[in-house]
């Protein structure tokens, strides 16, 4: 009988049940971690499996279906709605992660989804970017809070106020840094520079927005 594997995946684990016709396994939990995904890959490997189905929820489904997909195994990435449907259909009101890992490895029996192909390597630099550039912003703004808290103080000495200047201009520097290499990375991909060029005709959408939306929209199917 064909093996399928649901996979219910949170922040920091990744619960797999493994189901061969009506007989499931007990859930395995395994770290959300490369070396988590590894020991998943092996495992699934063994098995051999028909179909691995996961949610695309959240962020934390990417990189291990990247991972799946670039080991050769056959991997669905399924719409959370539909899941969620199918839960209803078999009148499953309980919830918890094994519970949910099993129900989506019936989904893949029962529904055969279609496998899921991951975007190509520009597509998956430019999230990686976009997704820096957003951590450093961020940071930045936290440092420039902190400045004028310090200079808020009459007591606050002079080299603080200045070390917190220094950590912003680097802040500055990184940003712009991986902000001119998104762009040259798009500059070379024509689907995403027509994409970006759209975000950018919206009104109200300036550059650093265009970059941020199109970063996380771009690995989407």
């Amino acid at each position: 009988m064909p093996v399928n594997v649901g996979l219910d995946i949170s922040a920091y684990t990744v619960d797999a049940v493994i189901r061969q016709g009506d007989k499931a396994s007990q859930p395995k939990q395994y770290k959300q971690t490369v070396e988590g995904h590894a020991a998943l890959i092996s495992q699934l490997k063994k098995v051999k499996p028909a179909l691995i189905v996961m949610e695309a929820t959240g962020i934390y489904y990417f990189d291990l279906a990247v991972a799946l997909a670039d080991a050769g195994l056959p991997v669905a990435v399924i719409n959370p709605k539909s899941f969620r449907h199918f839960a209803e259909l078999k009148l499953q009101t309980s919830k918890s992660d094994g519970i949910d890992a099993d129900l989506l490895a019936e989904y893949g029996q029962r529904m055969a989804p279609a496998l899921w192909t991951p975007p190509d390597q520009q597509h998956q630099m430019l999230r990686s970017l976009g997704r820096q550039i957003n951590r450093l912003v961020g940071s930045r703004a936290q440092a420039k809070n902190r400045l004028h808290a310090l200079k808020a103080t009459r007591s606050t000495p002079a080299l603080l106020i200045e070390d917190e200047q220094e950590g912003i201009a680097t802040l500055e520097r990184r940003i712009e840094r991986l902000r001119q290499a998104a762009l040259e990375l798009m500059a070379e991909a024509p689907v995403l520079q027509r994409q970006y060029e759209h975000l950018l005709a919206a009104k109200g959408v300036g550059e650093a927005t265009a970059l941020s939306v199109l970063a996380e929209l771009c690995v989407l199917p």
